[in-house]
């Protein structure tokens, strides 16, 4: 057998997420050996405590890792308030670390007490200050704290940087818990899914982690040729080695995340962006790019493995872009085998679609681009990632078989038919559009009449990222997240400035209601702040910004009696005094 097919019988489930923990004097003295032996792909070190004082766990945490190969970065517990305060702890960082070499990043935790009434603007030049001379240093730089202080108290601006949060249940027995899964559509680069793990080789429970980014590795390995995937010392192939073949191909693809513009296309993790570029459409059909890319990503995987001609047979048309076309040529069956490709039935269409790479039983199993991590369809989530199934649990969801025989006579004649990628299109320079009436209709494409069924209309006043255009109709990205097209006549005129909110923090406020309820978090579903649950007509409060609940209703973060008690109340019935 030659080595590229041992390669091909490698196992298939793997998993996208990299497993790892982080520790710090509190886990004790720790066998890294069996650690390693029990598998983490990364460590993140606790490097300083309280008072700048370093972690009396880190010298030798670090080089337990080094030397049983454990990949790994540090993590600072921030106790500043000011930006001298943060300044120095992120010196101290850098001095303790005195040029060592680290894998991840360090992360800054930054969720203290005594950080919970900064404002925006303050916290976010403190993130600035302390990322400034990490990067200047050469790591790499993140932001850990937990989800609801991402969600509501972390500054927005700071979002951009590699974020790890932290989400486990009241009832943490140290397992996932998929219901809680904060996924990579949500923006962030990894989960702390427990406190309470237990790990061989760490005397106490352990935080333990799932990261979608891999820092350790970093593919620069260029695909512009695409040249066909064989096997060596054969000149054909049968069905099985086949869909071995093309398998093998997509797993290897698992981790790349699309990019926010037409640079470092071809390194799996470089310039990651919500912008939907990537090498699949470049090297398929590079008009496209810009567009979701779940379907470029199964038509690159044909073409990379067994070349553009037999890829447009597999196909039976060039590229693969609309799931419903490729259901309209090929047999829909019900359940799937090894090889199909799957085309997800979703809100009333076939709306995703992926690789099928293992069956067992109701279960299947899928490499997918233009997806993310846990086990929901998601279909425009902004990465590669290996994911799983129970077909019971997806009504409509139908698989389509490539005839992969004509493989076994063609594979070999084809290998110099794929021709390179025609040039890639200039980046188009993005700008934020204002909707100019009520009702404005999403389409999916460049052209037809197909609603975004994520998203299908806009209002006047709301605004979107333009970030393309073609015909009639401007590319747009809604909530940084959904992407779709506007007739240009919808869209005010690009050389006119967008509204921006002026509104400034904090003021003075008065409340309108005869009572009026203060909560710990935004949203009805929170309970009442303990110490000041309630407000009446006319208290006054000091407003100190403004955040959405999960229905996208406003809340005022409020401080009561001199900021001596923070909450949030619903902004409807506060008005400046």
């Amino acid at each position: 057998m030659s080595l590229s097919l041992i390669q091909f019988k490698r196992r298939l489930d793997i998993m996208p997420e990299i497993k790892g923990i982080d520790v710090s004097r509190w886990n004790g003295k720790i066998d890294w050996k069996t650690v390693a032996n029990y598998g983490m792909g990364f460590a993140i070190l606790r490097i300083t405590e309280k008072g700048n004082i370093i972690d009396s766990t880190f010298e030798p945490n670090y080089k337990g890792c080094i030397e049983n190969k454990i990949p790994v970065g540090v993590y600072k517990y921030s106790y500043a308030t000011t930006i001298a305060q943060i300044k120095n702890e992120a010196n101290v960082v850098i001095k303790t670390l005195n040029k060592r070499k680290l894998d991840y990043p360090v992360f800054l935790d930054i969720e203290d007490k005594c950080q919970e009434n900064l404002s925006d603007n303050l916290m976010m030049k403190m993130i600035e200050a302390f990322r400034a001379i990490i990067v200047k240093a050469g790591y790499k730089f993140g932001i850990y704290c937990g989800y609801s202080w991402y969600q509501y108290q972390l500054p927005e601006g700071a979002k951009k940087y590699d974020c790890w949060v932290a989400r486990y249940p009241n009832n943490d027995t140290g397992e996932l818990q998929e219901r809680l899964r904060v996924p990579a559509s949500t923006g962030v680069i990894g989960w702390q899914y427990s406190s309470k793990a237990t790990i061989p080789g760490i005397p106490t429970k352990t935080d333990r982690s799932v990261f979608y980014k891999d820092y350790s590795k970093s593919s620069t390995t260029s695909t512009n040729s695409l040249k066909p995937t064989t096997t060596q010392g054969s000149d054909t192939m049968n069905k099985d080695k086949a869909i071995d073949a093309l398998i093998a191909c997509a797993e290897n693809e698992v981790g790349y995340l699309e990019k926010k513009s037409n640079s470092q296309l071809d390194d799996k993790t470089a310039n990651v962006g919500y912008n939907n570029y990537t090498k699949y459409w470049r090297d398929v059909y590079p008009q496209y790019q810009a567009q979701a890319w779940c379907a470029a990503f199964v038509s690159w995987c044909m073409m990379k493995t067994f070349g553009l001609d037999v890829a447009k047979k597999l196909l039976k048309h060039w590229p693969y872009v609309y799931c419903p076309t490729l259901g309209n040529l090929f047999t829909k069956y019900a359940n799937p085998q090894r090889g199909d490709i799957v085309i997800f039935y979703r809100n009333g269409t076939f709306a995703h679609t992926g690789l099928v790479t293992k069956v067992e039983g109701d279960k299947f199993y899928t490499i997918e681009g233009n997806t993310s991590g846990g086990s929901s369809i998601v279909p425009n989530g902004g990465g590669v990632y290996a994911k799983s199934y129970y077909n019971s649990n997806l009504p409509g969801t139908k698989f389509c078989r490539p005839d992969y025989s004509i493989v076994t006579s063609i594979l070999t004649s084809n290998t110099s038919s794929t021709s390179s990628p025609a040039p890639v299109q200039p980046s188009y320079t993005a700008w934020v559009g204002s909707c100019t009436a009520n009702g404005t209709d999403v389409f999916s494409g460049a052209t037809g009449a197909s609603k975004l069924s994520t998203y299908p209309k806009l209002n006047a006043g709301n605004l979107v990222d333009i970030i393309g255009e073609s015909g009639t109709r401007y590319q747009v990205r809604i909530a940084a997240k959904y992407i779709g097209y506007v007739e240009k006549s919808n869209i005010k005129n690009p050389n006119t400035p967008a509204a921006t909110t002026t509104k400034k923090y904090p003021f003075v406020g008065k409340v309108t209601a005869s009572k009026l309820n203060v909560r710990k978090k935004p949203g009805t579903e929170h309970p009442l702040l303990p110490e000041y649950p309630m407000l009446n007509k006319d208290n006054l409060v000091n407003v100190l910004g403004v955040t959405k609940d999960t229905k996208g209703d406003r809340w005022y973060k409020v401080s009561i009696t001199k900021k001596e008690y923070v909450g949030y109340v619903s902004a409807k019935y506060i008005i400046k005094a």
